[in-house]
Order: C-alpha cells, then structure tokens, then sequence
C-alpha cells in the first residue's frame, strides 16, 4: 500500500491519541515500513511495551499493515504510517472539546520538537545564506493591543500559515525535497494576568 500524502486529523479521541511523546516517535520510525520488533530495538524495550500503543495507532487508522515477515515460523507483521504527512485541526480551534491533559500533551510535544530542531538548525548553518541570514529566524515580542489591533494580527498570522502551506516541497520542481525543508511553528496568545501576593503570607 502507498501512503497517503497527508491526512488531516480533526477527531478528538485521535488528538488524544496523538498527544502522546512515545506515539509521535512510533508515528516517526513509521515513516518507512517497520516490525514491532525492529521498532521496540530503537526504543531498547521489550515488543510487549509497545504492542499498546501500536495497536491503539492502528485503531485509529494512523498505521497499517503493509507486509509480513516470517521469522523462525513467527509471522510478523510490517507496518507503515497512513500517510506521509499528519495535520492536526488546530485544536484551539476546537474549545472546551480537548481535553487540558491532550492539549498540555500535544503542544509540549510540537514545541520540544520544535527547540530541538531549532537548535540542530543553529548548530548547522547553510553555508550557502547570506548575511543576515533569512533562517533560522525566531522572534519574541511582547504587545499590548486593543481589540481592533488583535483583529488585525491574528488575520495577519492565519494568512501567513495559509500561504506558506501553498509551498509544498512535492510539487516544486527546483526543491531538493531531502535538503530544503523549512518549518514554521506560530504560537501567538496573551499572557495569563500575574497572581496577586498574599499579604496575609
């Protein structure tokens, strides 16, 4: 079988799933066909802890079986992830329906993999960029806006993500899919209010 390019994610129940550091490895050793057996290698842990959490990954139509290996009469199976590329609805998007725990789970997760590629960006430089160089590029500020002015940012920012997903590797001729990926992680919110000190401590 041949994955699909992408998959949009938008139930609950599989944000759930998703949300969860040890599948979104799974998800990521998947990318090419793989045994349960070979993938408990790379976690240097015995198959039987993570028969769970393949099987809960099957369950939702993220991974199938693709092939079967015979090994000492033992079938095996080979799995692979249903498509190559996973979109998640943003769940923000979706209220009160996700859960503090997913969501706690799922944005810790894009945002650790996001420090470590970030890093791993630094510490590797494109000899090729000039100076200033256009990536990596990351920015901090701190605003006070208005409701008009929110408005106006927040439909600034939707229509950066929209546009930069027009630019898929896989349909650009000039772009070495392998070497010229670039990611873009937005995150955009208002600081919680500071707790007041209690005066009685």
């Amino acid at each position: 079988m041949i994955p699909l390019e992408e998959m949009w994610i938008r139930e609950v129940d599989t944000i759930k799933v998703v949300a969860d550091p040890r599948r979104l490895k799974i998800l990521h050793l998947m990318a090419k066909p793989i045994t349960v057996k070979a993938l408990a290698a790379e976690f240097d842990l015995p198959p039987s802890k993570l028969y769970y959490h393949v099987k809960l990954l099957e369950k939702h139509h993220l991974i199938e079986v693709v092939d079967h290996n015979i090994e000492s009469g033992i079938v095996e199976k080979v799995y692979q992830t249903a498509a190559r590329q996973f979109r998640l609805v943003n769940p923000l998007l979706e209220g009160d329906r996700v859960p503090g725990e997913a969501a706690e789970a799922l944005f810790s997760t894009m945002l650790e993999e996001t420090h470590r590629d970030f890093i791993d960006a630094l510490n590797q430089p494109d000899p090729n960029e000039g100076v200033p160089p256009r990536h990596p590029f990351l920015s901090k500020k701190k605003m006070r806006l208005n409701d008009k002015q929110l408005t106006y940012i927040y439909q600034k920012l939707v229509a950066l993500i929209e546009e930069a997903q027009k630019y898929e590797p896989a349909q650009s001729d000039d772009v070495d899919n392998e070497s010229n990926i670039y990611d873009l992680t937005v995150a955009f919110y208002k600081n919680p209010p500071a707790e007041k000190e209690n005066d009685d401590e």
